[in-house]
């Protein structure tokens, strides 16, 4: 396991919270055709409410494929961490990468200290990337 495929787990977790907002802002959005103009004939073909429906469908199966892709992944980072001796790093990958703090909050939860550096730092020099 690597820092940059850690990463990549954090960024899809943010996208998948991206698409989830996507999903949820759609279903306020669309709204069926106005019922101002009563007798006159729509000025936009088809059907906008299925339109938004298919619109969503697509979306709500692109965010179930991410959820069992970050499914996989979480499920390869927890074998991996089984295998580690070192409890502090074991407990700043859970916290930061699986978990989603901050590197402070992660810091204050490993060490008791709210430092940006503390628990980025310990992991850093543990994956031999600072010194």
């Amino acid at each position: 396991m690597t820092i940059d495929e850690l990463e990549e787990l954090r960024y899809l977790n943010s996208e998948i919270r991206a698409v989830q907002q996507e999903i949820e802002g759609m279903y306020n959005t669309y709204r069926s055709p106005a019922f101002e103009k009563i007798g006159s004939s729509p000025q936009l073909a088809g059907d906008p409410t299925s339109e938004a429906v298919q619109k969503i469908m697509a979306l709500q199966q692109k965010y179930n494929r991410m959820l069992n892709d970050m499914a996989d992944r979480r499920d390869r980072v927890n074998a991996w961490l089984v295998s580690l001796d070192t409890g502090e790093i074991k407990s700043i990958i859970r916290w930061h990468y699986l978990n989603g703090k901050s590197w402070k909050q992660t810091s204050g939860l490993v060490y008791g200290a709210n430092s940006y550096y503390n628990a980025r730092k310990a992991l850093m020099r543990w994956f031999g990337k600072e010194k």
